[in-house]
């Protein structure tokens, strides 16, 4: 599995989640709309939805987030990575997940009077592979260790 390819993506904010509907929705929340119809008319859309694999490793007071596939279209696997605060959003997200979410892009918008708005879109994937682990256990995972790696030597990817 060495020999893999791997393209790594973090140049998304953060994530966002809505709680409030049949399954939890785990949204990746972007900020220009050029790149929510990159991420997922170059990326995303190539993903089987069975083979998606979201890790959550916690720390502390923080998470990484590690969500890849391995695409055959796009021969290559991406993994989307990045270092997060935990938050109250996330503890529910944690607490009402029971095997099956929803993946979604969306959009942040800064408005001028300093609130922000959500634009989210119907692209969607469904997700069953979406584990809560230990720094430790994510270590068996060649790609979340890997990821791993990747988040403590940029520490720019952090937010």
């Amino acid at each position: 599995m060495a020999d893999i390819k791997i393209d790594w993506f973090d140049d998304f904010l953060g994530l966002g989640y809505h709680l409030y509907d049949v399954r939890p929705v785990l949204l990746l929340l972007l900020d220009n709309r050029k790149k929510v119809a990159n991420t997922w008319n170059k990326i995303i859309k190539y993903f089987p939805d069975d083979e998606i694999k979201v890790k959550f490793i916690e720390k502390d007071s923080k998470y990484e987030f590690v969500l890849y596939c391995e695409s055959r279209i796009l021969q290559s696997t991406w993994v989307f990575l990045k270092s997060l605060n935990m938050s109250e959003h996330y503890r529910q997200f944690k607490e009402d997940y029971d095997g099956a979410a929803v993946l979604k892009l969306a959009l942040y918008i800064k408005k001028k009077d300093n609130t922000t708005e959500l634009e989210i879109f119907k692209y969607q994937k469904r997700l069953t592979n979406v584990k809560f682990v230990t720094e430790s256990e994510a270590e068996q995972d060649f790609v979340v260790a890997r990821a791993i790696q990747k988040l403590k030597s940029n520490p720019k990817e952090s937010s």
